[in-house]
Protein backbone atom coordinates (compact mmCIF):
# COMPACT_ATOMS: atom_id res chain seq x y z
CA UNK A 1 0.00 0.00 0.00
CA UNK A 2 2.89 1.89 0.60
CA UNK A 3 4.86 1.73 -2.36
CA UNK A 4 1.30 2.71 -4.65
CA UNK A 5 1.07 5.71 -2.81
CA UNK A 6 4.93 6.53 -3.42
CA UNK A 7 4.22 6.11 -6.96
CA UNK A 8 0.96 8.17 -6.70
CA UNK A 9 3.19 11.43 -5.27
CA UNK A 10 5.79 11.60 -8.04
CA UNK A 11 3.72 12.84 -10.74
CA UNK A 12 1.73 15.84 -8.06
CA UNK A 13 5.20 16.45 -7.56
CA UNK A 14 6.07 16.86 -11.09
CA UNK A 15 3.44 18.99 -11.99
CA UNK A 16 4.19 21.35 -9.08
CA UNK A 17 7.95 21.43 -10.46
CA UNK A 18 6.48 22.10 -14.11
CA UNK A 19 4.30 24.99 -13.04
CA UNK A 20 7.27 27.05 -11.23
CA UNK A 21 9.16 26.34 -14.14
CA UNK A 22 6.04 28.31 -17.04
CA UNK A 23 6.76 31.23 -15.18
CA UNK A 24 7.94 33.90 -17.51
CA UNK A 25 11.55 35.79 -17.17
CA UNK A 26 9.92 38.83 -15.96
CA UNK A 27 7.80 37.33 -13.17
CA UNK A 28 11.06 35.82 -12.41
CA UNK A 29 12.75 38.85 -11.96
CA UNK A 30 10.23 40.27 -10.24
CA UNK A 31 9.92 37.27 -7.66
CA UNK A 32 13.81 37.61 -7.41
CA UNK A 33 13.54 41.30 -5.85
CA UNK A 34 11.72 39.76 -2.27
CA UNK A 35 14.87 37.53 -1.43
CA UNK A 36 16.94 40.01 -2.75
CA UNK A 37 19.27 41.20 0.54
CA UNK A 38 22.02 43.45 -1.03
CA UNK A 39 21.32 46.95 -0.70
CA UNK A 40 23.45 50.13 -2.96
CA UNK A 41 23.44 51.93 -0.08
CA UNK A 42 25.17 51.85 3.61
CA UNK A 43 21.88 51.11 6.01
CA UNK A 44 22.95 52.45 9.02
CA UNK A 45 22.11 56.06 7.86
CA UNK A 46 18.83 56.48 8.27
CA UNK A 47 17.84 58.45 5.98
CA UNK A 48 19.70 55.93 2.89
CA UNK A 49 17.64 55.05 0.18
CA UNK A 50 18.01 51.21 0.58
CA UNK A 51 15.77 51.25 3.51
CA UNK A 52 12.43 50.19 3.09
CA UNK A 53 10.01 53.43 3.93
CA UNK A 54 6.52 53.10 3.94
CA UNK A 55 4.85 56.51 4.28
CA UNK A 56 1.28 57.16 3.88
CA UNK A 57 -0.91 60.18 4.41
CA UNK A 58 -4.54 60.88 5.76
CA UNK A 59 -6.84 64.05 5.42
CA UNK A 60 -10.02 65.15 6.64
CA UNK A 61 -10.68 68.86 5.33
CA UNK A 62 -13.86 71.34 4.02
CA UNK A 63 -13.70 72.34 0.63
CA UNK A 64 -15.64 74.97 -1.64
CA UNK A 65 -16.39 72.05 -3.78
CA UNK A 66 -16.42 68.63 -3.21
CA UNK A 67 -17.13 67.67 -6.81
CA UNK A 68 -14.56 70.21 -8.12
CA UNK A 69 -12.66 69.23 -5.47
CA UNK A 70 -12.38 65.16 -5.88
CA UNK A 71 -12.19 65.90 -9.84
CA UNK A 72 -8.88 67.97 -9.15
CA UNK A 73 -7.56 64.98 -7.32
CA UNK A 74 -8.14 62.31 -9.64
CA UNK A 75 -6.88 64.05 -12.68
CA UNK A 76 -3.91 64.87 -11.16
CA UNK A 77 -2.61 61.75 -9.25
CA UNK A 78 -3.30 59.73 -12.88
CA UNK A 79 -1.19 62.23 -14.43
CA UNK A 80 1.75 61.77 -11.69
CA UNK A 81 1.31 57.86 -12.72
CA UNK A 82 -0.98 57.37 -9.88
CA UNK A 83 -3.89 54.75 -8.89
CA UNK A 84 -7.29 56.23 -7.79
CA UNK A 85 -8.28 52.77 -5.61
CA UNK A 86 -11.69 54.29 -4.56
CA UNK A 87 -13.75 57.51 -4.91
CA UNK A 88 -17.14 57.84 -3.35
CA UNK A 89 -19.15 60.61 -3.13
CA UNK A 90 -23.07 61.00 -1.33
CA UNK A 91 -24.84 62.86 0.01
CA UNK A 92 -25.68 63.06 3.49
CA UNK A 93 -29.25 64.18 4.38
CA UNK A 94 -29.00 66.65 7.85
CA UNK A 95 -32.65 68.01 8.22
CA UNK A 96 -36.10 68.04 6.41
CA UNK A 97 -38.96 70.50 6.39
CA UNK A 98 -42.33 71.16 4.98
CA UNK A 99 -43.75 74.35 4.85
CA UNK A 100 -47.15 75.71 2.78
CA UNK A 101 -46.94 77.22 0.05
CA UNK A 102 -50.18 77.93 -1.61
CA UNK A 103 -53.56 75.46 -1.35
CA UNK A 104 -52.45 73.08 -3.05
CA UNK A 105 -48.90 73.01 -2.75
CA UNK A 106 -46.08 72.86 -0.63
CA UNK A 107 -42.15 73.76 0.15
CA UNK A 108 -39.64 71.34 0.86
CA UNK A 109 -36.18 72.30 2.61
CA UNK A 110 -33.67 69.33 2.64
CA UNK A 111 -30.49 70.10 4.59
CA UNK A 112 -27.47 67.55 3.37
CA UNK A 113 -24.06 67.44 3.04
CA UNK A 114 -22.00 66.71 0.17
CA UNK A 115 -19.11 64.44 1.28
CA UNK A 116 -16.50 62.37 -0.82
CA UNK A 117 -14.06 59.28 0.46
CA UNK A 118 -10.67 58.85 -1.99
CA UNK A 119 -7.95 55.76 -1.39
CA UNK A 120 -5.43 57.23 -3.63
CA UNK A 121 -2.28 55.25 -4.58
CA UNK A 122 0.32 57.77 -5.34
CA UNK A 123 4.11 57.45 -6.44
CA UNK A 124 6.27 57.98 -3.23
CA UNK A 125 8.24 60.73 -4.85
CA UNK A 126 5.21 62.87 -5.79
CA UNK A 127 3.15 62.38 -2.16
CA UNK A 128 4.28 65.80 -0.92
CA UNK A 129 3.28 67.31 -4.38
CA UNK A 130 -0.32 65.87 -4.20
CA UNK A 131 -1.01 67.13 -0.17
CA UNK A 132 0.39 70.59 -0.77
CA UNK A 133 -2.28 70.91 -3.36
CA UNK A 134 -4.92 69.31 -1.70
CA UNK A 135 -3.75 72.40 0.81
CA UNK A 136 -4.35 74.88 -1.47
CA UNK A 137 -7.83 73.55 -2.07
CA UNK A 138 -9.13 72.88 1.06
CA UNK A 139 -10.31 75.84 3.00
CA UNK A 140 -10.23 74.13 6.52
CA UNK A 141 -7.94 71.31 7.54
CA UNK A 142 -9.98 68.99 10.10
CA UNK A 143 -6.86 67.15 10.75
CA UNK A 144 -3.70 65.75 8.66
CA UNK A 145 -1.86 62.74 9.52
CA UNK A 146 1.17 61.73 7.59
CA UNK A 147 3.23 58.42 8.65
CA UNK A 148 6.64 57.43 7.60
CA UNK A 149 7.06 53.49 8.69
CA UNK A 150 10.62 51.77 8.10
CA UNK A 151 10.17 48.13 7.02
CA UNK A 152 14.14 47.62 6.65
CA UNK A 153 14.29 44.94 9.31
CA UNK A 154 10.63 43.25 8.15
CA UNK A 155 11.76 43.19 4.97
CA UNK A 156 15.55 41.75 5.24
CA UNK A 157 14.77 38.93 8.15
CA UNK A 158 12.03 37.76 5.33
CA UNK A 159 15.21 37.18 3.01
CA UNK A 160 16.89 35.83 5.44
CA UNK A 161 14.88 33.07 5.93
CA UNK A 162 13.87 32.22 2.94
CA UNK A 163 17.82 32.35 2.31
CA UNK A 164 18.76 30.07 5.13
CA UNK A 165 15.45 28.14 4.18
CA UNK A 166 16.80 27.36 0.87
CA UNK A 167 20.04 26.32 2.36
CA UNK A 168 18.55 23.85 4.17
CA UNK A 169 16.09 22.16 1.46
CA UNK A 170 18.84 21.36 -0.42
CA UNK A 171 20.99 19.54 2.54
CA UNK A 172 17.58 17.91 2.99
CA UNK A 173 17.14 16.75 -0.51
CA UNK A 174 20.69 14.43 0.00
CA UNK A 175 19.28 13.21 3.43
CA UNK A 176 15.06 13.34 3.04
CA UNK A 177 15.01 10.39 5.58
CA UNK A 178 16.82 12.86 8.29
CA UNK A 179 13.29 15.21 8.79
CA UNK A 180 10.77 11.96 9.33
CA UNK A 181 10.27 12.07 12.67
CA UNK A 182 9.54 8.44 13.43
CA UNK A 183 11.13 5.11 12.20
CA UNK A 184 7.46 4.75 10.89
CA UNK A 185 6.98 7.67 8.71
CA UNK A 186 5.31 7.64 5.84
CA UNK A 187 6.13 9.42 2.49
CA UNK A 188 3.12 11.63 2.92
CA UNK A 189 4.97 13.24 6.15
CA UNK A 190 7.35 14.46 4.09
CA UNK A 191 5.42 15.70 1.38
CA UNK A 192 3.32 17.61 4.23
CA UNK A 193 6.78 18.86 5.55
CA UNK A 194 7.94 19.99 2.22
CA UNK A 195 4.45 21.93 1.75
CA UNK A 196 4.47 23.93 4.91
CA UNK A 197 8.15 25.07 4.44
CA UNK A 198 7.62 25.93 0.82
CA UNK A 199 4.36 27.79 1.74
CA UNK A 200 6.07 29.70 4.57
CA UNK A 201 8.57 30.93 1.81
CA UNK A 202 5.87 32.25 -0.32
CA UNK A 203 4.15 33.91 2.15
CA UNK A 204 7.26 35.71 3.39
CA UNK A 205 8.17 36.91 -0.11
CA UNK A 206 4.48 38.13 -0.92
CA UNK A 207 5.23 40.17 2.35
CA UNK A 208 8.73 41.02 0.65
CA UNK A 209 6.79 41.99 -2.93
CA UNK A 210 4.22 43.86 -0.49
CA UNK A 211 6.66 46.12 1.21
CA UNK A 212 8.47 47.05 -2.10
CA UNK A 213 5.05 48.16 -3.62
CA UNK A 214 4.23 50.36 -0.80
CA UNK A 215 7.71 51.27 -0.87
CA UNK A 216 7.02 52.68 -4.02
CA UNK A 217 3.89 53.75 -4.04
CA UNK A 218 2.32 55.89 -1.14
CA UNK A 219 -1.54 55.61 -0.03
CA UNK A 220 -3.56 58.89 0.66
CA UNK A 221 -6.81 58.47 2.33
CA UNK A 222 -8.98 61.58 1.34
CA UNK A 223 -12.38 62.75 3.33
CA UNK A 224 -13.69 65.89 1.42
CA UNK A 225 -16.94 67.07 2.95
CA UNK A 226 -18.04 70.79 2.22
CA UNK A 227 -20.62 73.27 4.10
CA UNK A 228 -24.52 72.47 4.22
CA UNK A 229 -26.47 72.43 0.81
CA UNK A 230 -30.50 73.34 1.01
CA UNK A 231 -32.43 71.70 -2.09
CA UNK A 232 -35.82 73.55 -2.25
CA UNK A 233 -38.37 72.59 -4.15
CA UNK A 234 -42.24 72.97 -4.58
CA UNK A 235 -44.60 69.83 -4.90
CA UNK A 236 -48.20 69.26 -4.74
CA UNK A 237 -50.26 68.88 -1.37
CA UNK A 238 -51.00 65.11 -1.23
CA UNK A 239 -53.65 65.92 1.29
CA UNK A 240 -55.15 68.63 -1.20
CA UNK A 241 -54.67 66.25 -4.25
CA UNK A 242 -56.80 63.41 -2.04
CA UNK A 243 -59.83 65.67 -1.22
CA UNK A 244 -62.41 65.09 -3.55
CA UNK A 245 -64.55 67.81 -5.30
CA UNK A 246 -67.17 70.17 -3.16
CA UNK A 247 -69.79 68.82 -5.19
CA UNK A 248 -69.05 65.50 -4.83
CA UNK A 249 -67.95 65.90 -1.11
CA UNK A 250 -71.87 67.86 -1.03
CA UNK A 251 -73.32 64.49 -2.79
CA UNK A 252 -71.70 62.25 0.24
CA UNK A 253 -72.37 64.15 2.98
CA UNK A 254 -76.23 63.88 1.73
CA UNK A 255 -75.82 60.26 1.49
CA UNK A 256 -74.15 59.71 4.71
CA UNK A 257 -77.13 62.21 6.33
CA UNK A 258 -79.41 59.75 4.57
CA UNK A 259 -77.69 56.60 6.12
CA UNK A 260 -77.65 57.81 9.47
CA UNK A 261 -81.43 58.58 9.48
CA UNK A 262 -82.67 55.14 7.67
CA UNK A 263 -80.35 53.52 10.86
CA UNK A 264 -82.31 55.16 13.86
CA UNK A 265 -85.54 54.40 12.12
CA UNK A 266 -84.81 50.98 11.71
CA UNK A 267 -83.76 51.00 15.22
CA UNK A 268 -87.07 52.27 16.12
CA UNK A 269 -88.57 49.30 14.30
CA UNK A 270 -86.08 46.94 15.39
CA UNK A 271 -88.02 47.65 19.27
CA UNK A 272 -91.40 48.88 18.81
CA UNK A 273 -91.96 45.93 21.32
CA UNK A 274 -89.73 47.94 24.10
CA UNK A 275 -91.51 50.89 23.09
CA UNK A 276 -95.06 49.73 23.17
CA UNK A 277 -94.70 48.25 26.78
CA UNK A 278 -93.09 51.63 27.75
CA UNK A 279 -96.14 53.24 26.42
CA UNK A 280 -98.62 51.29 27.96
CA UNK A 281 -96.16 51.43 31.47
CA UNK A 282 -96.78 55.15 31.24
CA UNK A 283 -100.09 55.29 30.67
CA UNK A 284 -100.70 53.06 33.48
CA UNK A 285 -98.87 55.15 35.77
CA UNK A 286 -100.98 58.24 35.07
CA UNK A 287 -103.86 56.58 35.62
CA UNK A 288 -103.01 55.63 39.21
CA UNK A 289 -101.96 58.92 39.73
CA UNK A 290 -105.22 60.32 39.30
CA UNK A 291 -107.27 57.82 40.96
CA UNK A 292 -105.18 58.67 44.21
CA UNK A 293 -105.41 62.60 43.96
Amino acid sequence: MRPSLYYLLIPVLGMCACSSKNMSSEERAYAATADSTSFSNDLSNINSPSRKRVKSADTRCRVPSVFTATSKLEHLVTSLGGVVVESTLQNEAVQQYQLPYSSDSIKTIQLYTPTANLTLRVPVEHLDSVDQSLTAIASFIEHRVIKDEDLTLKYLANSLKNEQQEEKAAKEEKAAQKIIPEKNGKTLDVVEYKDEKEEAVIDRRLNNLAILDNVAYSTLTVQLYQPQVTDVQIVLNPAQISHAGFGTELLTAVKSGAEILRNILLFFVQIWPFLIAAVLGWIGYRKLILRRS
